[in-house]
């Protein structure tokens, strides 16, 4: 029998998970009932409770389910620059800009919206986004060692990935409250500048000076970080 090359259906799980996602994000979770879960679903009251036996345990999936989106979409493409580690971290913020781009400032990371509304009520969903922002960090820094001689020798390589990555996060937060990617872009300038003055103080001259990228920029990512 031939391999089925036809769209793949959903489970059932899926649609509940994808659904509060979407939910979740545009009411909050405190707002969003488990009915109407079912409902825009199209699921059961015991399919629901057969998967997630609390409207806990279908967040957590939730937030599982948007760390693999930005897994996939966002930190794992950048990859393919194995010669470049700079250049990867630079990609990795031009993905994250187009995906606010292309939805409309919609697009966003869990971490902000959701820790900041269930992280005291609820520590295991907490203990989760630490999870996932220390993932984050972790991925930043190994590019960040592998840039060798392009870093000073004495630099904190986790403080500087945890800088990225909380830099990163408020700058989504600013972008999506203004409607605008020039906070996010004045972010990423300051971020190249930085890094410049890094390279610098390596002894590693910068081989292309930075220069400032419109809001309206979708080219594809640079062969240089400086020149992103």
């Amino acid at each position: 029998m031939g391999e089925n090359l036809g769209p793949r259906k959903t489970t059932t799980r899926e649609r509940l998970i994808t659904t509060a996602a979407e939910l979740f994000r545009r009411q909050g979770y405190a707002q969003t009932g488990v009915n109407q879960i079912i409902q825009e679903a199209n699921a059961t009251s015991g399919s629901f409770y057969h998967f997630f036996p609390a409207k806990e345990d279908l967040l957590l999936a939730v937030v599982d389910h948007i760390a693999d989106i930005f897994d996939r979409e966002i930190f794992s493409p950048p990859a393919d620059r194995s010669d470049d580690p700079i250049g990867e971290v630079f990609d990795i913020l031009d993905l994250y800009r187009r995906q606010l781009n292309d939805g409309g400032f919609t697009f966003g990371s869990p971490m902000a919206s959701l820790s900041a509304e269930v992280s005291e009520n609820h520590p295991q969903v907490r203990a989760r986004l630490a999870d996932v922002f220390g993932a984050w960090t972790e991925r930043i820094e190994v590019l960040l060692r592998r840039a060798g001689s392009h870093l000073p020798q004495n630099i904190d390589h986790t403080a500087l990935a945890q800088l990225i990555v909380c830099t990163m996060e408020g700058a989504v937060l600013g972008t999506r409250v203004n409607r605008s990617l020039a906070p996010f872009d004045a972010v990423v300038d300051q971020l190249r500048t930085y890094f410049e003055l890094l390279d610098s103080r390596a002894g590693v001259p910068a081989a292309v000076p930075a220069h400032r990228r419109s809001s309206s920029d979708a080219q594809p990512p640079a062969a240089d970080w400086r020149s992103w």
